[in-house]
């Protein structure tokens, strides 16, 4: 089978890690063509690589050899390179979050429904093994009572810059993002009510503590901790039951369950290299023409969950979604 043909837009220090895999295991899909803003390194790369380079990201959006665009910009440029993708027919892959703001969001995910083109968001946690290996345990835990998750990471040594739309948001859209997919993922319900209490170091400074309560419609109680506090990594996430718990660690790779008179069973997971998964699962879509497995849609909820905890923590009331 022929691959998809990848342009490759932002080449950062996330962007890079699409960079090296693309380049180094097969994923379904060949990289053509990059486009960063750093023309000496862009250069550099692209010459190393045998890979088309455009300063100008509008360009590589206007070559006709590429089927599908990876877009690791920072969200704030998100919208205005989607929708231009979208214009050129390119099916798009964009990493989390969708957008800073759900009226963005909305924007990339009309267009692109009315355009029919396949479009996915980058949401890696989905792909931890330790999740999966949660999800196929969950059932056996009788009815849940609550669920709890947990992003902790070492404070930033350089806050971003200050004057860019990305220099207000903190721990909440940089990883906390991926903690308000998975209670979607996990519950498979829908958010129904959102209480946030929200930290900064300074009135001026991005968020570097979250505490959030969301209530499912269905009634399942999910508990948030992020953080930029701690001296260590802390990821797990954990499902209180009435017959057992499990709690999922995708630092140390291990999933624990729980159960009647104390039993512990534990179950080490592999590491893996999730983005792997999603460029595979993304290109195997555009080939297939199937759905994709992490929607537009999916991205776009997460950001509006978002959106209700910035809005809950500044009024001090809970916010309901529709």
């Amino acid at each position: 089978m022929k691959p998809i043909l990848l342009g490759l837009i932002g080449v950062g220090r996330h962007g890079y890690r699409y960079l090296h895999h693309l380049l180094s295991v097969e994923t379904g899909g060949k990289l053509i063509a990059i486009s960063r803003r750093n023309m000496e390194e862009g250069i550099r790369l692209a010459a190393e690589n045998s890979l088309r380079f455009y300063p100008n990201y509008r360009d590589l959006l206007a070559d006709s050899a590429i089927q599908a665009v990876l877009i690791v910009t920072p969200p704030s440029l998100n919208l205005p390179i989607a929708l231009e993708a979208i214009q050129h027919g390119k099916a798009v892959l964009l990493e989390k979050p969708l957008a800073l703001t759900p009226i963005q969001g909305r924007q990339i995910v009309e267009a692109a429904t009315k355009a029919k083109i396949p479009l996915m968001t980058a949401q890696t946690l989905r792909y931890e093994p330790t999740i999966r290996q949660l999800q196929a345990l969950a059932s056996s835990l009788g009815q849940w009572r609550y669920l709890v998750c947990t992003m902790r990471f070492e404070c930033r040594q350089e806050l971003p810059q200050k004057n860019t739309s990305w220099s207000n948001y903190g721990v909440l859209m940089e990883f906390g993002i991926h903690l308000l997919d998975l209670v979607r993922v996990l519950t498979q319900d829908e958010i129904h009510s959102v209480s946030a209490d929200i930290s900064r170091p300074t009135a001026h400074d991005p968020e570097n503590l979250a505490f959030i309560k969301l209530m499912t419609q269905r009634g399942v109680r999910c508990y948030l901790d992020i953080s930029r506090l701690s001296q260590g990594r802390v990821t797990r996430a954990e499902i209180m039951g009435s017959t057992g718990q499990v709690q999922a660690d995708w630092t140390t790779n291990i999933v624990r369950k729980i159960s009647g008179r104390n039993e512990v069973l534990d179950y080490p997971c592999p590491s893996s290299a999730t983005l792997i998964e999603v460029l595979r699962d993304f290109c195997q879509a555009i080939r297939t023409g199937g759905p994709m497995p992490v929607t537009a849609e999916d991205g776009l909820r997460a950001v509006e969950i978002a959106e209700a905890c910035y809005r809950s923590a500044q009024t001090g009331k809970p916010v309901f979604l529709n």
